[in-house]
């Protein structure tokens, strides 16, 4: 189900008891924004090349696909390769989480005591709820620790109600952007928050090159008959899209598979 984690799925990790009955619309109005059809892409150098002039990297999330985690870490990994300097802003912590993720990045504790600290706060951590791709969360927080890039929370864990969320993601992610001037901001959160009714590109009025997670049925039923590997493809909604998840059924591209081997295993041993 192509959207089913796009802004976030239901559980008690999120909402207690049951699905606000505010997601549904939420998620349609998302995929009625993002587009019907394709209209051009672009080979990975040239996005790296747009990417050096960019401020914001808006990184749309599918909270359970280790296949599109491993292209985004495919292309965060090129990114720093390429010499342009990164911060991340994630929905993956919660603003309260800060004091312990800076602690991490410093090396004074180890990725399993920040995993215990969360969990200790909030049993829905995402560094380890077993619904989610927890590795990739746990890989963005190694990245950034071995890179020494600046770590952010975009909002408070618990969530707050879903009509409010958008515009306190959409504030914290302005003042990011004035901190750090010199730096792209990367903005990974899930994709449903971006265009549609939580709209948080056009909220927050900074712009950016905005890349969707999974393309919504109305896409792959027009997607292009051959998209290369490593090429982004832009739809009429004005997202980018990987050209990897645009395969036709059974059509075997090289190294489109799992791709958390981008990165090794951080481990010691929807949005939502």
């Amino acid at each position: 189900m192509l959207l089913a984690a796009g802004a976030c799925a239901p559980g008690e990790f999120v909402w207690p008891g049951r699905e606000p009955e505010a997601l549904p619309g939420y998620r349609a109005s998302f995929q009625a924004a993002a587009g019907e059809r394709f209209t051009g892409s672009l080979p990975r150098a040239e996005v790296l090349g747009r990417l050096r002039r960019e401020r914001l990297l808006w990184l749309g999330d599918n909270h359970h696909s280790a296949r599109l985690h491993g292209l985004q870490n495919e292309l965060l990994a090129q990114l720093h390769a390429a010499g342009i300097r990164l911060a991340f802003a994630l929905e993956a912590i919660g603003t309260q989480d800060e004091p312990q993720v800076e602690l991490f990045l410093r090396g004074e504790t180890s990725l399993d005591e920040l995993r215990a600290a969360m969990r200790r706060r909030w049993r829905g951590s995402w560094l380890d709820d077993l619904e989610l791709d927890r590795w990739h969360y746990r890989s963005l927080l190694s990245f950034a620790q071995r890179h020494r890039l600046p770590v952010h929370a975009v909002e408070p864990t618990p969530r707050l109600p879903l009509a409010e969320r958008d515009e306190v993601i959409a504030d914290a992610v302005r003042t990011l952007l004035d901190r750090w001037p010199d730096r792209l901001l990367v903005v990974h959160v899930g994709q449903a928050h971006l265009v549609g009714s939580g709209d948080l590109v056009a909220r927050t009025g900074r712009g950016g090159f905005v890349l969707g997670a999974e393309p919504t049925p109305a896409l792959q039923r027009n997607r292009p008959a051959a998209a290369e590997r490593g090429s982004l493809w832009q739809s009429d909604g004005g997202l980018w899209w990987f050209g990897e998840l645009l395969a036709s059924p059974g059509q075997d591209d090289a190294g489109a598979g799992d791709r958390r081997a981008a990165w090794p295993s951080t481990s010691s041993a929807a949005t939502r």
